[in-house]
């Protein structure tokens, strides 16, 4: 069984809809529940949720959707409201007010590092974690899952925006994270141990700290040993969330049960998979896509309903199956989050009604689906 984890980087606004300063020295009666944690991150503006471990997507959903909940109250708490997507579609960095100082060293440590790299970072992503059973292939694993990090970036697409001005591209948040040194798409590495002595060197020679890991597009975790999938913008839709999660666990148990039979392909070259990923970036759900294996290109319906007849073996029973081919039918068809912000924002003209609109998609907990049981 693979277990699930989320995170997500909430962001925290005013009654105007713009970026605002989160206290989080003041007392919040529902710190603590058993869903999941809140954290800060180096924005002050950020509300970082952390859920449990679950076994189960719907399990999984209604953890994020609880701590949504309480996320929203402790925003509310202090007057603020919350709002989901990979950027803010027309704050300034240079506005934002950080956790630095000796409070808070190990931001400090960062923002002395890199400096405008990292205050300019501000940016919302969804983290999932991937837990295996002891002696699982890890590292084969997360070679060959390098593979379908442009489709769910795709996917998760929610930033086409940058301090008010449309930049063209879906995902602007990974022109934001990719000015970082050690980012983007990982190597390829023969075994859990060659990365692990690649980022003991890394320790050595100062260029990581003791406490800190690589933050690439996929990493194996420093501390959770979990396989964690960073690339994805957040997306205030649930249903796209137990998607994208639904995705990446079947292609995983896809992977685990290839590399048992000796079935497994060859693994692509990071530069192979940059060349994806910037499509999905700039194009999201509109491009056309690259099958390595192949050398050939095909249209995003094609290349999905490749991918979903290799992958959906791994449903449960039929039920299970036809749900999530609805959902991923669906997905195809409204495009990304970045098609329709674009949409509302040319349609309205208006910044303040455009994010008082983004504000209300995650103003009221979204009900989850119940009757999907994934085990």
């Amino acid at each position: 069984m693979i277990t699930l984890g989320v995170e997500e980087e909430i962001q925290i606004i005013d009654d105007q809809g713009q970026l605002v300063a989160h206290d989080f020295s003041l007392d919040f009666a529902e710190a603590n529940i058993p869903e999941g944690l809140m954290d800060k991150e180096i924005h002050r503006c950020v509300i970082e949720t952390k859920t449990r471990i679950c076994r189960t997507v719907p399990e999984l959903l209604s953890a994020v959707r609880l701590l949504r909940g309480q996320a929203r109250r402790r925003a509310a708490s202090q007057g603020q409201r919350i709002l989901i997507a990979g950027i803010h579609p027309t704050s300034a960095w240079q506005q934002q007010p950080l956790h630095e100082g000796t409070d808070f060293p190990h931001y400090a440590r960062l923002i002395d590092e890199y400096r405008d790299v990292s205050r300019s970072a501000l940016s919302f992503g969804m983290h999932l974690h991937l837990g295996f059973a002891i002696g699982a292939p890890r590292m084969a694993i997360m070679n060959r899952l390098r593979h379908v990090l442009p489709e769910v970036l795709a996917l998760s697409a929610s930033s086409p925006f940058f301090e008010g001005r449309d930049t063209g591209l879906h995902s602007w948040r990974h022109s934001l994270l990719d000015r970082y040194p050690r980012m983007g798409t990982p190597d390829v590495w023969e075994s859990e141990q060659d990365y692990q002595t690649h980022v003991d060197r890394l320790r050595k020679v100062g260029c990581l700290a003791e406490d800190q890991g690589l933050w690439q597009d996929i990493r194996l975790h420093h501390r959770y040993g979990t396989l964690e999938v960073r690339v994805m913008d957040t997306h205030p839709d649930l249903a796209r969330i137990g998607l994208i999660v639904t995705l990446l666990k079947w292609e995983a148990e896809t992977l685990l049960l290839e590399l048992q039979a000796d079935r497994q392909g060859p693994v692509w070259s990071r530069a192979c998979i940059e060349e994806n990923k910037w499509r999905a970036r700039r194009h999201g759900l509109h491009t056309e896509w690259i099958d390595w294996s192949r050398d050939s290109v095909s249209s995003t319906p094609e290349h999905f309903e490749r991918w979903w007849s290799r992958i959906a073996p791994r449903a449960k029973d039929a039920t299970e199956r036809t749900y999530w081919e609805r959902q991923l039918a669906d997905a195809l068809i409204q495009g990304t989050f970045a098609d329709v912000l674009r949409q509302q924002a040319h349609r309205q003209a208006d910044w303040h009604a455009t994010l008082e609109w983004m504000a209300a998609l995650v103003g009221d907990d979204i009900v989850v689906p119940q009757r999907v049981e994934v085990c």
